[in-house]
């Protein structure tokens, strides 16, 4: 069975890319979690994603097959998410407080500390590497795989109810949010515990339905279609 590290920001988002890899992959998995805590500051984590790319290569030329998996939300970063929608309808990040305007692109600097442990040839690392950075959070690709219509006007936070929300939407009141439509969606499934129901959204995915309404799910999925050193599907 390979192994798969897993870098996230909680036990639960990790449990939710582990299952999508397996989906995607037709793999099982050995997960190994190594926490990546965002509110430690970004020199922080980086430091830790570092250390976590090190330790998933050292595990590399065993017995068993390695795979990789770093995810962070997207939260209000520069993203090309974020530059696909329609003329009104994205990210207006003028309106953001000046902390979030200044964010760097994740997907550039994950991108960097990989490449920084592994080298620029991909075709040349001795692992599976796959980044996750949904727009603006992990239950982005929870509601859109599970509602055929986009939420209108889009989302870009977690709650209604956030300063941050308010703020951003002000002089309306702001719309349903990210988290606010996937407790929704959860309500509806009948799951009353967090983790079942991003299992059973996992494992009941229509990867290519969600990879066409999430340009950041896309991206996740190249990262698994390219994955070469995963053990043969049994049969």
């Amino acid at each position: 069975m390979s192994l798969l590290y897993l870098a996230g920001e909680s036990e639960l988002d990790e449990d939710f890319y582990a299952a999508c890899a397996e989906k995607l992959t037709g793999q099982d998995f050995n997960w190994i979690r190594l926490r990546n805590r965002k509110g430690a500051g970004l020199d922080a984590v980086r430091r830790q994603m570092k250390n976590a790319v090190v330790m998933a290569r050292a595990a590399a030329g065993g017995a068993e097959p390695v795979a990789f998996i770093a995810a962070m939300d997207n939260d209000r970063a520069p993203h090309p998410e974020n530059e696909v929608h329609p003329p009104g309808t994205g990210l207006d990040r003028s309106r953001l407080i000046p902390e979030e305007r200044e964010l760097e692109s994740r997907l550039e600097w994950m991108t960097a500390v990989v490449e920084g442990v592994l080298g620029q040839n991909r075709k040349a690392w001795p692992i599976d590497v796959a980044l996750a950075v949904p727009v603006e959070m992990i239950e982005s690709w929870i509601v859109r795989s599970r509602q055929v219509q986009q939420p209108q006007p889009t989302p870009h936070f977690s709650r209604a109810d956030s300063d941050q929300a308010r703020m951003y939407y002000h002089p309306s009141a702001p719309p349903p949010q990210w988290k606010d439509l996937a407790d929704d969606e959860q309500r509806r499934s009948e799951r009353t515990d967090k983790r079942d129901f991003h299992l059973e959204v996992a494992t009941n995915l229509d990867v290519d339905a969600l990879a066409g309404r999430s340009v950041s799910f896309q991206m996740f999925k190249v990262w698994l279609d390219g994955w070469k050193t995963v053990a043969p599907a049994e049969t």
